[in-house]
């Protein structure tokens, strides 16, 4: 199996390193592709950059089933991912969105009608500015209730699990090193789920 790790918004791949890890100690590959440049990171909401980024990295990703992982932005880049990549033959098992914000263009609402046969599970933080309050919480338990899982006193930025002022000062971020990792404890478990199931 494959896992498709999606960082957040101004982030990049290597602050999934904690996930990547923990991916080659279950025997899952894990491909981390970069979203967009450092210096213009509203890329990643772009559908004409990620359809580029998907006919990019689907060949990488025919020849085993793929779970995409994405983080914050991440989250809506992968849903619109997944419905890209599903179009170029690319079996694509699920999609964990983890503490996941739609984009400004609504990729997560755009892509949620090809979505219906994807199985979707999500890890969330509680309530947050760097979550919208918990709105794609609200999204998911209004339009497919029983995915989400949400990590009591879990922070934005726990799935990188190493320390980050960005994630304190602005998403007000105070987990401890058990915390986040529970929260990726939960999201290699989300994994394991969709793999059961499909």
């Amino acid at each position: 199996m494959i896992v498709l790790a999606l960082h957040g918004f101004t982030r990049a791949p290597h602050h999934l390193d904690a996930l990547a890890i923990a991916c080659a100690e279950q025997g899952w590959s894990c491909l981390r592709p970069e979203l967009a440049p450092r210096w213009a990171p509203i890329m990643m909401n772009s559908t004409l950059h990620l359809n580029a980024i998907s006919r990019r990295i689907a060949p990488r990703l025919q020849d085993e089933p793929v779970t995409i992982v994405g983080h914050s932005a991440g989250a809506a880049a992968g849903a619109w991912l997944a419905t890209q990549l599903i179009q170029q033959q690319v079996n694509i098992n699920g999609i964990v969105m983890v503490d996941g914000n739609d984009s400004p263009n609504h990729l997560i609402e755009k892509a949620w009608p090809l979505l219906q046969d994807t199985t979707i599970r999500a890890v969330l933080a509680p309530p947050s500015p760097c979550n919208r309050q918990g709105m794609l919480q609200k999204f998911l338990d209004e339009n497919r209730p029983g995915i989400t899982t949400v990590i009591p006193g879990s922070g934005h930025g726990d799935i990188e699990v190493l320390p980050s002022q960005m994630y304190r000062r602005i998403c007000g971020d105070t987990s401890t090193s058990e915390t986040k990792q529970q929260v990726l404890n939960a999201v290699l478990s989300a994994i394991e789920d969709i793999q059961e199931i499909s």
